[in-house]
Order: C-alpha cells, then structure tokens, then sequence
C-alpha cells in the first residue's frame, strides 16, 4: 500500500511539472526573442542600365547567407511615402555654383513632394554636423533654412558617413533614402575611406551620392575622389552620379525621382533565434540585374 502511495504521488510531481519533451525544449529556448523586419529597397535594371517597371513578384528571389528566403512583402515604390534626408556638404570647397545648384536640387524636390513625404536636411562642415530641417517640420521653412547656409572651412565627409543613422532615425515611412550633396573632398575626418565604406555597407538606409563638380583625381595609385563616393554609395545599396556641372541640378533631380519611384519595396522577417551577425543578401530578378543592399546584421529568417 505504501509502495502504491509513494508511485503515486512520483506520477503527480511528474504531471504538475509537464511532459519531458516540453520542459526540454522550453530551457532550450528560454530567453526573450527578438524579431525583426528587414525592409530591402531594391532597383532593377535591364543590360543598358535603364531602370525597369513593372517586374512582376514571382520574378524575384530573396538569398540571405546563401538560401533562398520567402518574401513577404513586395511593393512598388510609387505607391508608399517617402522620407529624404538631405545631407549637404557646406565646407569652403562647395562655395559659389556648387552650393547654390545643391539649393537648387532641394527645391526642385520640394516642388515635386506628396503631402505625406518628408523631408530633412543635415550640413557637415567646419567641424560640425548640423540638423538644419528636421522630419515633420513644416516645409515652408526649408527654403529659409537653405538661405542661411554659408560654406566654410573642412570637409568630415567619412565622419558623416557615420552619421547617416541618426540622421535618418525620426522618419516615418519604410520607404526612405539619404541624398548626399557633396564634391567629395575630404580633409579633416576621424575614419578612413575604407572605414566609411564599410560602415555604408551595414546601413539600412541607400546613400544616393551627388558628386557636384568632383575635383580631378588625385593623380596617384590612392582612390580617386569619386571612386571612394561609388563604393560608398554602392555599399549601402545607393547609386553614384557625377554632376559636372551645377547647372544640371534640376533635371539630376527629375531623373532621380524617376528613379526613387521606380524603386521595389521587399520586406523579410528575422527568426529571432541564434546569432545576430551580418548576413549577406542578394536578390535576383530573371533576366535582370538588381541595386539593394548587401547585407543585414540579425539573426536568420
């Protein structure tokens, strides 16, 4: 009778605890699980470079660490808000034409804005980064703001590379890219060129760099001025352009427009369980070749 009581009451300590498998698996996982969406802005090209509409969603494929991912969300461009943030080098160096046919560009895309686009606008230069216009503000003072802006001094350009975060960190929308006006000196920065690189390539946000009348190169086995804006640009999933003239601002703005609109909005989500670590993605569209970022830092899909 004894021996019953005691068997017992073993099977009703093992009930109260639950099953073996369930306490197993619960210490395996135990800990707060972080999940993620990863928003991926990806441009399509055909063999010529021109930008392609209308590619349909079964065209695409998501790789991330090399294994093919589902996509869960997949939009054109065109038909979300957009948050820019301009981020607009005022050292000596852009003095004159080049400063004034950047004012240009950001009016140019004043005029073209949604009412529920946003826009801002951060300064670099003489040691300092500004945010001049922040997101939200009405944007009636952005062409007050842009007449109070006078160049001087040094470029931190790498340093603002770093920056871009912070930058970008009050938009709203998923739909959002950083324009950066510049002539691609750079003489005063804490980081090198390849640390700004490298650091463009973690960035969730694509850098669309202007090269408003870049110098001539350097004239030695060291990167060229543009060449180091390229990778950069490249890095976070952007696009280079050289503008050799300031003149040429207002139309630069319409294609770029173009472009920003023609753009594909893919979405992913993380799992939440394992290592976060920078993981490479590629997205392949048949027939075509593909702009976005290179990688992400979290844990697997």
């Amino acid at each position: 009778m004894l021996r019953q009581l005691v068997v017992a009451a073993l099977v009703l300590v093992c009930l109260a605890a639950g099953p073996w498998w369930t306490r197993q698996v619960s210490a395996q996982y135990r800990g707060q699980v972080n999940v993620d969406a990863v928003v991926v802005p990806v441009t399509v090209r055909d063999a010529k470079g021109r930008v392609v509409k209308g590619v349909a969603r079964n065209k695409f494929q998501l790789f991330v660490d090399g294994y093919l991912v589902p996509i869960k969300d997949l939009h054109l461009e065109n038909d979300l808000p957009i948050s820019l943030g301009f981020i607009l080098d005022t050292s000596g160096s852009m003095a004159g034409r080049k400063l004034d046919g950047s004012r240009n560009l950001i009016m140019a895309f004043l005029g073209e804005r949604r009412q529920e686009d946003q826009l801002a606008l951060w300064t670099f230069g003489n040691d300092r980064v500004l945010e001049r216009f922040p997101f939200g503000m009405g944007w009636y003072l952005l062409p007050r703001m842009l007449e109070t802006i006078k160049p001087w001094s040094t470029t931190a350009l790498y340093d603002m590379v770093r920056r871009v975060p912070e930058a970008m960190e009050k938009a709203d929308h998923h739909r959002r890219a950083a324009i950066l006006l510049t002539d691609g000196v750079d003489n005063a920065s804490e980081i090198s060129a390849a640390e700004a690189t490298e650091i463009a390539r973690g960035l969730e946000t694509p850098i669309y760099v202007l090269g408003v009348e870049p110098p001539p190169e350097p004239g030695s086995t060291r990167l060229s001025y543009e060449e180091i804006l390229t990778l950069i640009a490249d890095g976070s999933g952007g696009l280079y352009r050289r503008i050799p003239r300031a003149e040429d601002m207002p139309e630069v703005a319409r294609t770029l427009l173009d472009e920003l609109s023609s753009r594909y909005i893919l979405t992913f989500t993380t799992s939440g369980i394992g290592q976060r670590k920078w993981r490479p993605l590629e997205v392949r569209v048949a027939g075509h070749q593909t702009v976005t970022r290179t990688g992400y830092v979290g844990t697997l899909p």
